[in-house]
């Protein structure tokens, strides 16, 4: 294991963290994640692979309210080396991402207790004071220190390599374990029925049947049926979506 990749594998995670710094871009979902861990260890097929199949896993994760997910960018960024440097198959990820994202969720939970309450609190002090820049130094500096701070961890991970990784896990209860690996089946279904959710209504059905006659009777490539769903679109968007505005002339 290359230096070199150490902090590669740091900045992909660093960078998946701050996501929520411009803006939500989702850029911290395994189906990108991945990809870029495939790439910095010179398997980018791999890593499309894992990307894949890990976002049908964590498909569902997004925090509600005060509860947050399982930590799937850890999860996948670990998983997804330990794929590639072994040489396993890629249900080995889905078997090892799970229980990452669950333990590294628990340090970010502490983070966000502890320490960003603790900053919360300095922020408070600040603002009672009126000093606005005092507040912006603790909000970037509580805010990009709780990421780097996540993405040191997630660095150190995969430099300890997969032994201590697994040592580690070894001390959770076989159990717990055998409830992921049973989960890690479910959660699968989970994220299909939501895809299929958010596709079958009245509006979007047609548009289903089409793309199923397209692959199943025409024989068109599921690249074929991208494209002419984005040509769809286009029209839709530019010439459909557009409505009539109506303007009022009278001036009395």
């Amino acid at each position: 294991m290359e230096f070199t990749q150490v902090i590669l594998i740091t900045l992909i995670a660093f960078f998946a963290y701050m996501h929520c710094f411009v803006g939500s871009t989702m850029h911290n979902r395994p189906i990108v994640v991945a990809p870029l861990v495939g790439l910095a260890l010179g398997d980018l097929r791999t890593g499309i692979v894992i990307g894949s199949t890990l976002e049908l896993v964590f498909m569902g994760a997004f925090p509600v309210g005060a509860s947050n997910p399982p930590d799937f960018v850890s999860g996948s960024i670990i998983a997804t080396a330990f794929v590639i440097l072994t040489g396993q198959d890629v249900s080995a990820a889905v078997v090892l991402a799970v229980p990452i994202a669950t333990l590294v969720l628990l340090i970010d939970n502490f983070l966000m207790t502890v320490v960003l309450t603790w900053g919360a609190h300095l922020a408070d002090r600040y603002a009672e004071d009126g000093n606005i820049e005092g507040v912006e130094r603790i909000q970037l500096l509580f805010g990009i220190g709780n990421k780097l701070i996540l993405a040191i961890i997630v660095g150190t991970g995969f430099s300890l390599g997969v032994p201590v990784i697994e040592k580690i896990l070894s001390f959770i209860p076989s159990y717990v374990i055998h409830g992921m690996d049973v989960a890690a089946g479910v959660i699968p279904a989970i994220g299909f029925a939501m895809l299929a959710r958010m596709m079958l209504n009245k509006k979007t059905i047609a548009f289903l049947l089409l793309g199923f006659i397209m692959v199943a009777y025409l024989k068109i490539t599921v690249t074929g049926v991208a494209l002419f769903g984005l040509a769809v679109a286009l029209i839709y968007v530019n010439f459909l979506g557009e409505k009539e505005v109506v303007v009022d002339d009278n001036e009395f």
